[in-house]
């Protein structure tokens, strides 16, 4: 359902005069001796409203802050970014986070919140840093004003503030743990509490994992890419695929939020029901200077010959988990993606930044793959209720192919399909129990169209799909225990035959781990006349050009000519090294 929220824009600027103060040496963490606020409500709306405020020093340095302020109507801060904030009564309090603590002589620190209100919304006063007042009486003067109609008045404002938020880098990435006030989302408290990441005997401990964390567009810690072993030596038993580091874009994307997209969804409606992804689903692919050949349109196995028309730069991050029961009826998968194509005919930039549950095919079930085939058929079977209830539905693309137990019955009587690469018909075997997700995505307005059809392919899950298992959920592993052809299987059998010991699902010994994986992020387009800067909900709907309730920031940039571009992305396999140890779940 198309959901549309109005509200009534408010620019409202308050100024606190700045006060200046005599005397003495102050302390780093002591009162300063001047300052200025600037208290800004930048959205409001029935019940709700987001503040910025700007904190100048006008006195001697700190490396600590508290700003106390009075509210003079009973309004109450609802979430904070940048700042702690604490209430007793009317009085509010805001301690600065880890990263902004220190302000220097005529330097400014920045937080934001998201408020409630009853009656009447006026400028708070009674402003105090580090228990200096910042004397002056705030004065509204708002730049500008517009006032709409609402059918749907909701009780939170934007979790994301685009004019007060933290670094996305973490220095102390994989070092130390976060500030111990720090905001946390869901996601990182999954790993906290063992969840998330229930490390074995010799892998490494949930502190040691919880070190690789970054803060979130809105302020929360979230976990995100970390090496499969620790510089320790211990092993974390799965993979994220490509260090984030190696992009060409990571100066501008840096590190990805795990979950991001999913504490939007819980922030913006927190009566309702939710899904976390599982921890080790979440991976990256960085690929630079992949070059885009005119006439491709990803059809075709190998590249075709031609001219390159753009050259690309791709770093995404894609929740594909390929061990439980998870995909089986759930469509809508997060993803973080960034692209930035130059056009060799002018030099023209097309960039895209998205985060956003896409839909790969229809909730609730899944689609057939090419085994037992013929080719893709398209066969849905229906499995069950997706989460959340309201995820969209993909039908444009071929949607998530999943291997089910008709596939394992045709290798078993040797049935044949059509081989590419080889150029002839081969029995189906173990190679065939494979993976396929698409998507077809789109966001779109009068001024801009974004669309993109990725493909997600694994080559080596652990699990396929039988009804008549415990939870339909089957293991590949198992089946190199009946006679079922194939490479992988062949492993199997021959660890069983050295050591005497049967290979188990989630054994870093067998092949069925989900880590050989071609991630093509596939057609790509962006034509933008409008701002650059674009909110949308999480599934990449309503876009809008002012934040609004479960909003997340996006970019889109560049207005090139239409011309269809496919980005190739790479091959890679994961778990190269077996010394990392990776097992299923990963």
């Amino acid at each position: 359902m198309h959901l549309s929220r109005h509200r009534s824009r408010l620019l409202a600027v308050v100024a606190v005069a700045a006060a200046t103060a005599g005397g003495g040496v102050v302390a780093a963490q002591a009162a300063a001796a001047g300052c200025g606020v600037t208290y800004s409500v930048t959205s409001q709306w029935q019940g709700g409203f987001t503040a910025n405020v700007n904190v100048t020093n006008l006195g001697d340095a700190v490396s600590s802050w508290t700003l106390n302020w009075e509210f003079a109507a009973g309004q109450r801060v609802t979430q904070a970014w940048s700042a702690t904030v604490t209430h007793s009564g009317n009085q509010a309090t805001a301690r600065n986070a880890s990263f902004n603590g220190a302000i220097a002589t005529g330097a400014t620190a920045s937080f934001g919140f998201n408020g409630s209100w009853n009656g009447s919304n006026p400028a708070p006063g009674g402003f105090a840093l580090n228990g200096t007042a910042c004397t002056g009486s705030p004065t509204s003067s708002p730049t500008s004003s517009s006032t709409s109609s609402s059918t749907s008045s909701p009780t939170t404002s934007p979790t994301t503030s685009p004019t007060s938020t933290p670094p996305a880098d973490n220095p102390a990435w994989g070092r130390s743990l976060p500030p111990a006030n720090a905001a946390t989302g869901m996601s990182y408290d999954l790993i906290t509490s063992g969840a998330g990441y229930s490390p074995r005997g010799g892998e490494c401990a949930v502190e040691v994992h919880a070190r690789y964390w970054m803060y979130g567009p809105d302020g929360k810690v979230y976990p995100t890419w970390h090496p499969p072993r620790d510089p320790s030596g211990c092993a974390f038993g799965h993979e994220h695929g490509d260090d984030p580091r190696t992009s060409d874009l990571f100066t501008t994307a840096k590190w990805p939020p795990f979950g991001y997209t999913s504490e939007v969804m819980m922030s913006a409606n927190p009566g309702g029901v939710h899904r976390h992804e599982d921890h080790v689903g979440h991976k990256v692919l960085a690929v630079n200077n992949s070059n885009v050949i005119q006439g491709d349109n990803g059809t075709s196995f190998f590249p075709p010959q031609g001219s390159t028309i753009a050259v690309c730069d791709v770093l995404l991050k894609f929740h594909q988990g390929t061990h439980s029961t998870d995909a089986f009826t759930n469509n809508a998968h997060e993803l973080i993606y960034h692209n930035r194509c130059s056009h060799n005919d002018n030099g023209q930039i097309s960039e895209a930044r998205f985060t956003g549950l896409i839909p790969n095919g229809r909730p609730g079930g899944f689609s057939a793959t090419d085994c037992p085939g013929p080719n893709f058929t398209g066969r849905f079977t229906s499995v069950g209720q997706a989460v959340p209830a309201d995820s969209p539905s993909d039908t444009r693309s071929l949607g998530r192919l999943i291997t089910a137990a008709d596939c394992v019955q045709a290798i078993r009587e040797g049935k044949t399909h059509y081989e590419v690469i080889q150029g002839r018909e081969v029995p189906f075997d173990t190679n065939d129990l494979h993976e396929f997700w698409f998507s077809d995505f789109s966001v779109s307005t009068s001024q801009l169209s974004f669309t993109i059809s990725p493909l997600f392919y694994v080559l080596n899950p652990s699990r396929y799909y039988d009804a008549s298992a415990p939870n339909r959920l089957a293991r590949q592993v198992d089946l190199c225990y009946d006679n079922i052809r194939g490479d992988y299987c062949d492993q199997v059998r021959r660890i069983t035959q050295q050591t005497g010991q049967r290979v188990a699902w989630d054994d870093p010994r067998s092949p069925f781990k989900g880590t050989l994986r071609e991630f093509r992020p596939g057609g790509f387009t962006v034509r933008n006349s409008g701002p650059t800067t674009v909110y949308t909900d999480v599934y990449g709907r309503n876009a809008s050009t002012t934040p609004f309730n479960g909003s997340i920031q996006q970019h889109f940039s560049g207005n090139h000519a239409p011309v269809t571009m496919f980005v190739r992305g790479a091959t890679r396999d994961y778990a190269a090294n077996a010394a990392d140890q990776i097992h299923a779940p990963n």
